[in-house]
């Protein structure tokens, strides 16, 4: 089910989200670029959450904030069956990186992960980390844009050393420095089958 570009806005997911609780097979469902908001995000909660089918959800650029996070968290951790999860853009802060994480360490088959543009911080990257150590199937993982710094990337180091099949690593434009570029190398080492790096 793809809703993208709709502008459909905090309304529209609160008017959409009975009829999305009956649709409980649900495999894809993309709401790209719709500006729902946190309260939107709540209102899909109970929507969500009995999607336990679902492979791929893309809920990116809709402005839900560490609130909305908060809000999908308990959906997403019945979400086991995960491959694909698209937040970016979303400024979920550290504080919604805090609220996803248990849900995130259960999705072990997770095999592409966007939390790009979410400002996320250090302090976002370390309650991440954990969560990111059981993704060994991860071939995709963008975390760009989120000013982590050389601490944040220290953090994220062991996980990123059990990602041996991953194929894209996104962490542009997040202030890592020298010091940081220098705690990822020992992953980096074991990424065989890397092909798109960018810091």
């Amino acid at each position: 089910l793809n809703l993208s570009c709709n502008a459909i806005e905090e309304d529209g997911a609160t008017a959409s989200s009975p009829a999305l609780q009956v649709v409980t097979q649900l495999e894809k469902l993309t709401l790209y670029d719709n500006e729902i908001g946190a309260e939107g995000a709540m209102a899909l909660a109970p929507a969500l959450r009995v999607m336990t089918q679902m492979k791929v959800l893309n809920l990116s650029k809709n402005n839900i904030g560490a609130d909305g996070a908060a809000a999908l968290a308990p959906a997403l951790h019945v979400m086991t069956r995960l491959q694909e999860l698209n937040l970016c853009d979303n400024d979920i802060g550290a504080d919604g990186a805090t609220a996803l994480a248990p849900a995130l360490q259960v999705m072990t088959q997770l095999k592409e992960l966007n939390l790009g543009g979410n400002s996320l911080g250090a302090e976002g990257a370390r309650a991440l980390a954990p969560a990111l150590q059981v993704m060994t199937q991860m071939k995709v993982l963008n975390l760009g844009k989120n000013n982590i710094r050389a601490d944040g990337a220290r953090a994220l180091a062991p996980a990123l050393q059990v990602m041996t099949q991953l194929k894209v690593l996104n962490l542009e434009d997040t202030r890592i420095r020298a010091d940081g570029a220098r705690a990822l190398v020992p992953a980096l080492q074991v990424m065989t089958r890397l092909q798109e790096l960018n810091l």
